[in-house]
């Protein structure tokens, strides 16, 4: 165990090097939401983001996994980094799973076996235990958010291999007792919240307390990384940063390698409400991530930035950010008809040629369906289309691309809002159809834009007169800057989703767990249910069996496929089993004339859990 847990430390820590120029020159572009040119954002990373959104929620076991950081909310699996029994017969089974880096703000809600578990506590190091529910009295949960001071589980300590020096320092972590019962009786399994193996576990989290831009001076901003006023936030310029800056997974940069007016200014955006089409509201970008650890720092990067049309520039030394938007720094919901420019490029400016490219097939779509993350759903993956099947816009769209469909797929693995993914779709499918890319060598005198900035280009040659935006830049053998740039239209960037959710169909599946017992037992006697017996078949003596039939009415669970019979003379106390059947009635031989008898029924389904008897009492055997 020691060794494991000495693996994982290294695992964890390990800080991943590679922020780094994308091209050589002057600036460069760390990410942009889409790329230089219109299509996918391409992550480059060699994993399927959808199979990561569900990956998260899977239960591993590993000693030298990298721990993921959460930032945000959402709900983890976990790894097994320990596993141990104890008490006579194994009763007790020891699971220590750890979810992410620590620390982080705190936990809501654990699942387990698919089954919500409510505690009595979910605070940092109390011992927590069911308060209802069939976990009663067979569980206890630790939690830990991890803080590097955090001490040992007392839970696990009663576990062999497990001690007080075991403390998981700056992992956040859960501590299981599952207390298991040797089953030896009917009542035994149907009390059994187990379903064999070890349980499947699930937690929502809300992730890491980290720096909030928003409340920053710019100007006088230097506080050490482990000195920040820190607090929940699932703003991603606010993740982006503390990613950045962090020693232990992230990059560990230093304070004056960023522009923090820039980086202030995208978290304000980010953190303006908008309003939908059916009035619902939201911020205007979130970020609810599980960053794999194991992947490249870039890599990493480029998720957070395109989950909010993010630009990164790197200039003289700083990285400054950007939020591509309709052209207005101070307002996202802005499309000014006449957007604000740093420079103007004319042609004294141009040298060589210019080289102008329209829309094509190859980037251009007319669909676009966007992957996010869905907490209505298990913060399983779900999509959102747009347009709509039939639409108006749908069918104009098509008719404008001569019937051909052309759909484009965007997985959003940092987005768990369904109107912000819907929101982003709309101004991926719009920005493909109605663009222009634009490539150019200059003089110096452009030296001070920068990637992401808007800048006018007047061309009497093309009769081009249009605002761009820079995507690229870059110094060439001769000294010149060489520039590429993508048409800016305002209206792209328009809020106005509709922010109405899919209809989600009302599911009232019942528990297996919770049998429902059948209805309306009665229980008759007489000569008309006696049964008439003749040992040989031949003889002339014949023998009476009384038997008293038992009937009800079925149980509505559609779990249920057999029921149990019992009966007993009513002066006793103890049950016996005449019976099991399918049916909804059975006859019960060998009574006694005069005798009184109880008669019970319970429902059994294919889990092998009962329902709760059914039972008529004190029924007298008549002739």
């Amino acid at each position: 165990m020691g060794r494991a847990l000495k693996s994982i430390t290294r695992a964890v820590k390990k800080v991943v090097s590679g922020v780094g120029k994308v091209v050589s020159g002057v600036v460069s572009a760390v990410s942009s939401p889409f790329g230089a040119s219109i299509d996918t954002p391409d992550y480059d990373i060699g994993q399927d983001q959808q199979e990561a959104i569900q990956g998260v929620l899977v239960n591993k076991d590993s000693g030298i996994a990298n721990i993921p950081v959460i930032y945000g909310t959402r709900e983890v699996g976990g790894i097994r980094v320990f596993v141990s029994t104890n008490g006579t017969d194994n009763k007790y089974l020891y699971v220590a799973l750890v979810l992410a880096e620590g620390q982080i703000d705190s936990y809501s809600k654990l699942y387990i076996d698919d089954n919500e578990v409510p505690l009595s506590s979910y605070s940092h190091g109390t011992v927590a235990t069911p308060s209802s529910g069939r976990y009663s009295n067979r569980l206890q949960v630790q939690f830990f958010d991890g803080r590097d001071s955090q001490s040992a589980s007392s839970v696990l300590t009663a576990a062999p291999g497990w001690t007080s020096n075991h403390k998981l320092s700056g992992l956040a972590y859960l501590a299981f007792r599952f207390e298991w019962k040797k089953i030896e009786s009917q009542a035994d399994a149907d009390n059994n919240p187990y379903s064999g193996g070890i349980p499947r576990i699930r937690a929502r989290v809300r992730g890491k307390r980290i720096l909030d831009l928003t409340g920053i001076t710019p100007a006088t901003y230097n506080t050490a990384y482990g000195s920040d006023t820190v607090t929940y936030s699932n703003n991603p310029v606010n993740v982006l940063v503390d990613y950045l800056r962090n020693t232990r997974y992230g990059k560990g940069l230093s304070n004056d390698v960023f522009d923090w007016a820039s980086f202030k200014s995208a978290a304000q955006l980010c953190d303006q409400t908008v309003t939908y089409g059916n009035g619902s509201t939201s911020k205007a970008f979130t970020c609810d991530a599980v960053l794999n650890t194991g992947l490249s720092l870039m890599g990493n990067c480029k998720i957070l930035l395109s989950g909010f049309r993010g630009i990164m520039p790197y200039q003289q030394g700083k990285y400054f950010l950007k939020v591509e938007n309709g052209g207005d720094d101070s307002d996202i919901t802005a499309t000014p008809a006449s957007p604000t420019t740093v420079f103007t490029v004319t042609n004294d400016h141009i040298v060589g040629g210019v080289t102008l490219e329209g829309e094509s097939k190859q980037h251009k779509c007319n669909r676009v369906v966007v992957t996010y993350i869905d907490p209505d759903s298990d913060y399983e993956p779900n999509d959102v289309i747009f347009p709509e099947e039939g639409s108006a816009d749908d069918v104009a769209f098509l008719a404008a691309d001569n019937g051909v469909r052309l759909e484009k797929r965007v997985t959003l693995p940092t987005i768990a809002n369904r109107k912000i993914a819907e929101q982003y779709g709309r101004v991926f499918l719009r920005r493909s159809r109605a663009e222009k890319f634009i490539t150019f060598r200059t003089t110096l005198a452009t030296s001070n834009t920068t990637v992401g900035d808007l800048v006018r280009v007047i061309n009497e040659n093309f009769g081009l007169d249009g605002i761009f935006r820079i995507m690229d830049m870059r110094i060439t053998t001769a000294g010149v800057i060489e520039i590429s740039a993508i048409e800016h239209q305002s209206s792209t960037y328009a809020i106005d989703g509709s922010g109405t959710d899919y209809v989600r169909p009302t599911i009232n599946l019942p528990d297996p767990f919770q049998v429902i017992a059948p209805t309306n037992l009665t229980v008759e006697s007489g000569a008309a249910f006696n049964l008439q017996t003749n040992d040989e078949g031949y003889l002339t003596t014949d023998s009476t069996v009384r038997r008293l039939k038992v009937s009800w009415t079925a149980s509505t669970d559609p779990f249920v496929n057999e029921y149990i019979v019992q009966f007993k003379v009513s002066s006793l106390s103890l049950y016996q089993t005449s019976g099991i059947t399918t049916d909804t009635e059975f006859f019960i031989p060998g009574v006694s004339l005069t005798q009184d008898y109880d008669v019970r029924v319970a429902a059994r389904n294919e889990l092998d859990r009962r329902s709760d008897f059914i039972e008529v009492t004190d029924h007298t055997v008549v002739e």
